[in-house]
């Protein structure tokens, strides 16, 4: 009986799509569901009041016209595809069991409220997330160790990682290019001498987690501070009406492009978080946060931190690396990695000279395990 069903409803599906590929509307209103290897493309908006689940699968979202998904049920999907120009607005949630593939154009939400977002199970992950293709909104995530938010604006990916002890704890996490003093007033105080001005995040959650967050040329991070070493992550406490130190590790990079993680904290207890400037006679020597999960390699042969080392890949013949630049470009990839990235690109790469080092800065990796049976994802730094 299941196996008729779903065969009924793709052939809707096809038939829709190929009336008229780009008027429709794509309307569920009965049981949809996605098998094995199923595959489903959408190329116009999907209005779903009716049950919409995969347990293995893929369901995309492709196309050269916005379009958006809404109705009364939010659709659970197993492997989610964008690769869509003029992005998808989410008028409800989708939630994603196991890999949203970012390809090319934003899902969008409102950024006025959390309630429409993308959903990740403990199980999920994202691969693929760039300044051309993440979340312009919300992004939920149910975290039971590390998660990387693909979150952003219209023209960049402006990620938050969020570490956790707690088993399954829930986080809400978007990014905003804009002043934050507008709603949340700064005044200088002892523990905060000055905040970036040009972006925030805002992140929900009841269980204390540990963050890290990027600047890069957009943030202007010169305009607050001549010293690295002075900066931390700063948030809104609401029950003060001030701008607090939420402590950290202290700062890898340079003025331009850097990253920078936090103390343990209570999300729900700030409205809004960014970088902020900490009083000269408070500012203590930095350390790098090594700390198995963000990597800085500096290859000039010293013999300090020349490669990239994951120690947890030693336990696992069967793992997959990949590593991005800033703007989702893939400048290494490696099957069965054992340590032996230093700045340089892959043989495989062509889309840069592979005999020359990558430029100093910010990358992302990810690295899938036994077939993706769990991930590692988060920052490396190149420091040169």
């Amino acid at each position: 009986m299941k196996q008729k069903k779903y065969t009924y409803t793709i052939l809707i599906l096809l038939f829709l799509a190929g009336s008229n590929l780009y008027s429709q509307k794509m309307k569920n209103y009965g049981d949809l569901e996605v098998h094995t290897d199923g595959q489903i493309g959408l190329y116009n908006s999907l209005e779903n009041d009716g049950y919409f689940f995969s347990n293995s699968g893929l369901v995309g979202f492709y196309g050269e016209t916005y379009f958006d998904v809404s109705g009364v049920i939010k659709p659970k999907l197993y492997d989610l595809e964008i690769a869509n120009t003029s992005n998808i607005f989410l008028n409800i949630p989708i939630v994603v069991s196991n890999n949203a593939n970012f390809i090319i154009g934003d899902l969008q939400t409102s950024k006025v409220e959390s309630s429409n977002h993308l959903d990740f199970t403990p199980t999920a992950f994202s691969n693929g997330a760039s300044d051309f293709s993440k979340v312009n909104g919300f992004v939920k995530a149910d975290v039971s160790d590390r998660f990387m938010f693909p979150i952003g604006d219209a023209d960049y990916l402006r990620p938050l990682s969020a570490e956790t002890t707690d088993i399954n704890s829930e986080f809400t996490a978007g990014y905003l290019f804009e002043d934050s003093t507008n709603t949340y007033p700064f005044s200088n105080n002892q523990e905060v001498a000055n905040i970036n001005t040009n972006e925030y995040w805002i992140l929900e959650g009841s269980n204390k987690v540990s963050i890290t967050i990027n600047w890069n040329d957009r943030s202007s991070i010169e305009s607050i501070t001549e010293d690295i070493n002075q900066l931390r992550i700063v948030g809104f406490e609401i029950s003060t009406s001030e701008w607090k130190n939420l402590g950290g590790i202290g700062s890898t990079g340079n003025l331009a492009s850097g990253f920078l993680t936090s103390s343990s904290f209570i999300p729900d207890e700030y409205a809004a978080i960014t970088f902020g400037v900490l009083p000269i006679d408070e500012v203590e020597q930095p350390k790098l946060p090594l700390n198995g999960y963000h990597y800085i390699i500096s290859p000039n042969g010293d013999g300090i931190n020349d490669f990239f080392v994951i120690e947890e890949l030693a336990e696992f013949e069967n793992n997959v690396l990949h590593i991005y630049d800033r703007n989702g470009l893939l400048v290494y990839e490696a099957k069965n990695y054992i340590n032996e990235f230093n700045g340089e690109t892959g043989k495989s790469i062509a889309a840069i000279d592979r005999d020359s080092g990558l430029a100093q800065g910010i990358y992302y990796y990810i690295a899938a395990v036994n077939g993706g049976e769990f991930v590692l994802q988060g920052y490396l730094y190149i420091d040169r």
